[in-house]
């Protein structure tokens, strides 16, 4: 009698199979449609840092660093900051500010002494304010001790007196500069962009008698910022059309010229073998927005495209997951570009502030239209990683404090939530869970869409059973999962809740359907752990029949339920529908 092989009945159902995430570090893809969006992307974060072993965590807090209000001795700058820069100096450092008031289309400059975090100014030159007459934003040069500020325009004192070229700061006193160059000391170009660069100052875009030479480059003689030669100076690429230098900024063993269009390096050693090569026709700097020199390069912001990043002789374009940005749809979250963005390298990351139209739907003063900042980690795979913070912050510098390390700033003016005047604060604090940029904070509101979970089948209808993850937290907090189905991220199909309860709150590591796992906190094996990260294996309802879900984890903190949450791994469990 013949054997035959025993087959599952028409009623038994399919084992549940799994679609597991566990790595995250593709970060924000604005780019790719649904059915392209890669395992490791999102389609939509916010104020979450993706771990390069493959998790995401809510980000590090902001702590306002000056007060500002007027108290003892400190100045009260009601103003927009749109310019930080950093003056060095043996035993001290500080940071140098200039504020914009449009009414007067004028600027000034102040400075903050970092033993006390507060601004002090306006910096004064015989008893005089010097203003600079437009807003365009200074940039400066610490050299030999000094630091030179200038913004290309002559500036005028508080009676209209036209007196300086450039201010000239050691730390507490300001000095003008002559703006003549005749080759004695004392004088300084009238220019908008300066750099220290082969043991000379170089600036560009210059003013000379009255006439703006936008393309003209000039060097100082060998060790001396203040003794210039009338013919010292190169001219780069005059007759291009409309197209003018917008920054300087050395680069190893070159200095390289950004215009709005183009990109050229000068190289040599000398006065007598300086030489100008083109670099990139393809893209070029916005005027207003500096460039940062990072590990890998010079990154750059052109125009309406986005983020370059300027290599040797190669141009990478490192803003292609974000592009869409910057094509405005009301409606729809959007770069507006109405002012300069702003750029710091920090922690090996890139740091980019930006007007930003949100619609995160958000509680509270974060619903507010503002800068928002994005930071990429080129470490992350073969094109880096991108996330998004509600940080706003209109200007951004990484400061190294005497005597400490560096830590990143921001200054945020005139949010009408968030502050009367000027705060300065400190990005990325590890100790801090909220946002603080005056007396009053913001919770950190976050979140982390996945992508699509579709079981190697996009198009097969399947029954979908109770989602899976492992979720960490340093405190009790509430996450809310809502479900996505079918590559429509326009509205949840449900949302469920749960909360995850941390070191600090209970003492025993609970075993029922909201989150599994055995052990004691609070025992001799335990106890050592204090406020450490504690996993939680959380599973959720059942999330029913699509052909692909995708999952929002999010956290809306309280007082109470504030905390540093993540997460490492998600399961998607599923059985597939049989085809009729």
């Amino acid at each position: 009698m013949a054997l035959q092989a025993q087959l599952p009945s028409a009623n038994t159902p399919e084992p549940y199979r799994y679609d597991e995430k566990s790595d995250f570090t593709g970060g924000l893809n604005l780019r790719a449609d649904q059915f392209n969006l890669g395992e490791t992307e999102s389609p939509s974060l916010l104020n979450v840092s993706v771990d390069p072993r493959g998790g995401v965590r809510r980000r590090n807090g902001v702590t306002k660093v000056n007060t500002n209000d007027g108290a003892g001795g400190s100045v009260v700058i009601t103003n927009e900051i749109n310019r930080l820069m950093t003056h060095y100096e043996s035993g001290q450092n500080q940071i140098l500010a200039t504020t914009i008031d449009t009414g007067a289309a004028q600027s000034q400059l102040y400075y903050n002494d970092d033993a006390s975090g507060n601004f002090t100014g306006p910096v004064q030159i015989g008893g005089d304010n010097p203003f600079f007459n437009t807003v365009q934003p200074p940039t400066a040069v610490t050299f030999n001790g000094y630091t030179y500020i200038s913004n290309g325009e002559l500036m005028h004192n508080d009676s209209g007196v036209t007196t300086v070229s450039a201010i000239k700061w050691d730390g507490t006193t300001a000095t003008g500069m002559i703006p003549d160059i005749d080759g004695s000391d004392g004088h300084f170009p009238c220019a908008r962009y300066l750099a220290a660069w082969n043991e000379h100052v170089w600036v560009a875009y210059t003013e000379e008698s009255a006439t703006e030479y936008k393309n003209r480059v000039r060097f100082s003689k060998v060790s001396d910022a203040e003794n210039w030669t009338a013919t010292d100076y190169i001219d780069i690429d005059v007759g291009e059309d409309g197209d003018f230098i917008t920054a300087i900024i050395p680069d190893q063993n070159r200095l390289l010229v950004f215009k709005q269009n183009s990109v050229y390096e000068i190289l040599g050693f000398s006065r007598d073998n300086f030489q100008v090569r083109n670099v990139s026709r393809v893209a070029g700097n916005r005027d207003g927005c500096q460039p940062v020199a990072a590990t890998m390069g010079v990154f750059f912001w052109y125009g309406e495209k986005g983020l370059y990043l300027i290599q040797d002789e190669n141009l990478a374009y490192v803003f292609e997951r974000l592009y869409p940005s910057l094509t405005y749809d009301v409606g729809q979250p959007a770069l507006t570009l109405d002012n300069p963005p702003s750029l710091m390298w920090f922690n090996e990351k890139l740091w980019l502030s930006v007007d930003y139209q949100s619609d995160d739907n958000l509680s509270g003063s974060n619903q507010i239209d503002r800068r928002n900042t994005f930071v990429w980690d080129y470490s992350l795979g073969p094109l880096g990683s991108w996330v998004r913070y509600d940080i706003n912050a209109r200007s951004l510098l990484a400061y190294r404090p005497s005597g400490s390390t560096h830590f990143p700033i921001g200054v945020t003016s005139n949010i009408t939530t968030i502050s009367a005047f000027t705060r300065m604060s400190k990005l990325d604090d590890e100790e801090a869970d909220i946002d603080t940029y005056d007396a009053s904070f913001n919770e950190i509101e976050s979140f982390y869409q996945t992508s699509w979970f579709e079981g190697n089948r996009p198009t097969f209808i399947k029954r979908w059973g109770k989602p899976r993850n492992i979720v960490l937290s340093d405190n009790s907090v509430v996450i809310v999962m809502c479900i996505y189905k079918d590559y429509s991220l326009a509205s949840s199909d449900a949302c469920y809740s749960k909360t995850l309860t941390g070191p600090g709150a209970a003492a025993t590591w609970v075993s029922n359907d909201e989150l599994t796992g055995d052990g004691v906190w609070d025992t001799s094996e335990w106890a050592a752990i204090g406020t450490e990260d504690i996993y939680g294996f959380a599973r959720w309802p059942t999330v029913g029949t699509a052909k692909a879900i995708s999952l929002r984890f999010s956290v809306t903190p309280t007082v109470s339920t504030r905390g540093k949450w993540g997460m490492t791994s998600i399961i998607g469990m599923y059985r597939t529908r049989r085809l009729r």
